[in-house]
């Protein structure tokens, strides 16, 4: 399935059971030739580059790949590698084992274009540190990671293939609600005049941009209070919101319960 279409690479990864399974992180130098080598038998894979370039054929069929194109492998399939780089080709590769899916054909090797972007590098590098410690805690934090670099890859990999310039706000405060961003901003960010991307935004959503952002931002204290212990102050700066009683007024009209109330009744830890 090498010309997957991303709207069926989210449908196959949402619809499915996948298990992170393990990493490995190598290098080839300058040039090299690679190949006489097979992917893993019972794994699919994601090759990530970390530096460097390389063609890399799977079964015959040759991708380019590089930072912000990343590979993806199915089982049993032959391999042949040359670096293009002038500097060694760096990268891991993140092995992932399909327990069920609904589709009855294997989703094979196919190349997903995410753009080069810090978040990524983020999730692979915190993947990358948490594989090497031992321990069940560890185990979970790379299972964690590894949905949350799926969820990245395919919503990145939709904003490639878009000139929705809603779809490219939603990424954009998805990646960046953390921060005070504003709409004004964040219609600079696609290019869009305010209005208009409010408009649009409506008419695809039925929301408006700061409607979903405050979305966003609320599902995210929810999470930190049900699951941390965490002070108010340091959530709501964690979410976006410089102001903690401006959050808390915020919540309670959302969720007709403080934060302090919500906490009291659903805290976990």
């Amino acid at each position: 399935m090498r010309n997957i279409q991303t709207n069926d690479l989210i449908k196959y990864f949402a619809n499915s059971t996948i298990q992170y399974a393990d990493l490995f992180v190598t290098s080839l130098g300058p040039n090299v030739h690679d190949h006489n080598r097979t992917t893993a038998p019972c794994f699919n894979g994601l090759v990530i580059t970390l530096s460097g370039s390389a063609n890399f054929s799977l079964n015959g069929e040759v991708y380019a790949i590089h930072k912000g194109v990343i590979l993806h492998a199915g089982p049993n399939m032959a391999i042949d590698i040359t670096v293009t780089s002038e500097e060694p080709w760096y990268y891991t590769v993140l092995h992932y084992e399909m327990i069920n899916s609904p589709f009855p054909v294997e989703i094979g090797h196919f190349k997903i274009e995410t753009g080069h972007h810090h978040k990524l590098d983020y999730l692979v590098h915190q993947l990358i540190r948490f594989e090497k410690i031992p321990g069940d805690i560890n185990r979970l934090k790379c299972k964690s990671l590894f949905m949350q670099l799926m969820e990245f890859l395919v919503i990145y990999a939709k904003i490639q293939t878009s000139n929705n310039v809603v779809d490219q706000a939603i990424t954009f405060m998805t990646e960046h609600y953390t921060l005070p961003i504003t709409i004004a901003e964040i219609a600079e960010e696609v290019g869009c005049d305010r209005r208009r991307l409010a408009y649009l935004f409506d008419k695809q959503t039925g929301m408006s941009p700061i409607q979903f952002l405050t979305e966003i931002r609320l599902k995210q204290s929810r999470e930190l209070l049900r699951t941390t212990t965490i002070p108010i102050k340091d959530i709501a700066e964690l979410i976006g919101y410089q102001d903690a009683f401006y959050f808390c007024r915020v919540f309670k009209k959302q969720y007709h319960l403080t934060p302090t109330n919500f906490r009291k009744q659903y805290l976990t830890v």
